[in-house]
Formats: structure tokens, sequence, C-alpha cells
């Protein structure tokens, strides 16, 4: 019973310490339509958010009557036709140039994890489900730096277009969400201009993480070293994560590097 309430322990520790930076920010999309044939220029079109895994996060747009809803099968089995915080109104009678925004949150309205994330786009003009429709995705990057997209114009045959797009993520600045810190570890100065000290009372390893999760800097602790000065001068400013490992304990601590 002893070891069983042990590995439970453990197992509610290392659950505490899987944090994932989540930075606020605005995601927006710029497309232009046009079409022929079918009902054209009337026509639908459907844009929601995905995670890299192909998880539902949010719908944005939707503009189609109810009635049409069969053209938007990838729609309505990715989301269950979850239209929370989207813009939804009939189907559109006339071609233009559509703007979308995210902003970075889930329908629960909880930021989500950084990472590479996907806008898809449903689109149907005419009766027929297979050549009067497209469906599409284009990938961005959310995280603590902008990312500037600029898509290639997408066609289907020769009847639907989607042309002049762009993505554009701008996180908000210092908006990422608190981590798993611990009051042992003591960082300074932070913000700090590439060079910055870590006091700790036990430590094994230190690594350093940037704001997309990837590990810059790595180095094992002498047992009988209690702090560390790290230079990170040849690196981009920016948000990165500090984690001081002892054995199975960890902490993670936001940096910022403003040279």
């Amino acid at each position: 019973m002893r070891k069983k309430l042990i590995l439970f322990a453990i197992f509610v520790f290392s659950c505490l310490l899987v944090v994932h930076s989540q930075t606020a920010g605005t995601m927006t999309f710029v497309v232009t339509t046009s079409s022929s044939s079918g009902y054209s220029p009337k026509h639908g079109i459907i844009v929601w958010l995905e995670n890299s895994s192909g998880t539902f996060v949010k719908t944005k747009l939707k503009r189609s009557a109810n009635g049409n809803l069969d053209h938007f099968a990838t729609w309505t089995a990715k989301s269950g036709s979850n239209v929370v915080d989207a813009t939804t109104g009939a189907t559109l009678t006339t071609h233009g140039t559509l703007t979308v925004t995210w902003d970075g949150t889930n329908v629960s309205g909880v930021v989500v994890p950084d990472g590479i994330y996907k806008i898809w786009v449903e689109y149907a003009w005419a009766s027929n489900m297979t050549t009067g429709k497209m469906v599409t995705s284009f990938s961005f990057t959310k995280g603590a730096s902008a990312d500037h997209q600029t898509p290639a114009n997408y066609t289907s045959g020769t009847t639907g277009n989607l042309t002049n797009m762009t993505i554009d993520w701008t996180p908000t600045p210092n908006a990422v969400e608190s981590v798993y810190e611990n009051s042992e570890v003591s960082i300074f100065p932070n913000p700090m201009n590439g060079i910055f000290n870590v006091t700790f009372k036990q430590a094994t390893n230190i690594t350093i993480e940037n704001a997309l999760g990837a590990v810059v800097y790595e180095e094992k602790i002498d047992p009988s070293c209690n702090a560390k000065n790290i230079n990170l001068s040849n690196f981009a400013e920016g948000i990165y994560f500090i984690n001081v490992i002892n054995g199975e304990k960890s902490s993670k601590h936001k940096i910022i590097l403003n040279k």
C-alpha cells in the first residue's frame, strides 16, 4: 500500500510539472474568395482552427444557412457544429475579402499552448459536393514571436479560388502564462540583456527552452554548486524558460531576454 501511495504521489507531482507556455495574442487571417459555375457568386464558407494533432480548437467564421451544412462535412465532423465565439450569418451572395481574427483561446476561453496551428477553410458554391467545393488548411506558429505568412493562392479545379491570403500571429507583450516556480530558485536580473544569475538550493541539471519548447541550453550541475552565471547574449530577444532540475524534482521559470 505504501509503495502504491508513493507511486501515486510521484505521478501527481510529475503531472504538475508538465507545463507549456501559453502566449496570449491575436491571429488575423485575410482571404479573398472567388468562384464560377454552380450558384456562384452565392457561396458558403466556414473557417476554424485546429492544433498540430488535428484537434478542433474553435470556429471563427460560419457563413452558411443551416440547411446547407451537408456541404460542410469536414467542419461538422471535426467541430460537432460548435460555433462558440464564431461570427455567423446567412450564405454570402457576393465575393470579396474576408478577415478572421482569433485571440488564441479555445471554446472555454482558455489560452491554448503555443505551437503550430492550422486554419481550416471549407468553401462551397454549387449543389455538387465534390466539384463545387473545397477544403484546405494553412499553418502558422503561435508563440512569443510574431509569425507572418503569405500562403500561395489556392484553386479548386478552375472554378473556386482563395487568393491574396495573409496570416499574422501577433503576441501580446509579456503575456505568457505563469509556470511552475520554486521559491528556492532565484533568477536575476529578469528581464536581462543576455547575462543573468540563477541561484538554487540543489540542482543536478539546468535546461533552457525557447518559446516553442526547443532546448537551446543545457548544463549539468556539480552537487557542491548553488549558483550559475549564464550567458544568452547570442540568442534572439524574447521569452525563454529555465528548468532547474534536481533528481525527480523540477521547477520552470520564465525569463525575458531584452537586449
